[in-house]
């Protein structure tokens, strides 16, 4: 598969209702994965109080919210998506993006967290680099942030499966089309 078609499909794919569906999958995943991480943290302090409470207070306050209220606009964005409207799916996946600045203005991602075990803080930070990706495919794609080939690079967009951007491929197109 040559760049020019490969380019073209990678950007149906970031900008398909099935891919948006994925980021806000991701979404859904990480809100609770932090959710379940907090609440164990929780119990785990009421059970032993001398744990390293960290920011964990920031978070429950300013974090928590954040990503919470985050989450429910990205699934609200993935209702319009539905309907033809990807301008807030475009914008639910910037705010993700901005969501790394939030978490440096309240310490970080935190001590807290390895007080618990480290499956819950795994599964949080796993599917929030993950969801981050995809979210910033969705986001440089609609806004045509993409310089030259960078779409390419799979180090910024993730692993690229040639066979399946061939499920992008029009009716009746072929990849003869894009030499």
């Amino acid at each position: 598969m040559n760049n020019d078609a490969k380019k073209i499909l990678l950007e149906r794919k970031f900008t398909s209702l099935d891919y948006s569906k994925l980021y806000v999958g991701g979404f859904n995943e990480m809100a609770n994965a932090l959710d379940i991480g907090m609440k164990e943290f929780e119990y785990q302090s009421s059970v032993n109080p001398s744990l390293n409470q960290d920011n964990f207070s920031l978070w429950k306050s300013k974090g928590a919210p954040i990503l919470f209220g985050d989450n429910e606009y990205a699934n609200d964005a993935l209702e319009r998506a539905k309907n033809g409207d990807f301008s807030h799916i475009r914008g639910s996946a910037a705010n993700l993006r901005g969501l790394s600045r939030d978490v440096d203005n309240i310490g970080s991602f935190g001590d807290w967290w390895h007080e618990i075990d480290n499956k819950y803080r795994d599964k949080f930070y796993t599917t929030y680099m993950e969801t981050e990706t995809i979210g910033s495919n969705i986001d440089y794609t609609i806004s045509g942030y993409w310089d030259d080939d960078e779409i390419l690079d799979e180090e910024i967009t993730g692993p690229i499966d040639e066979q399946e951007l061939l499920n992008y491929l029009k009716p009746n197109e072929s990849l003869d089309d894009f030499s």
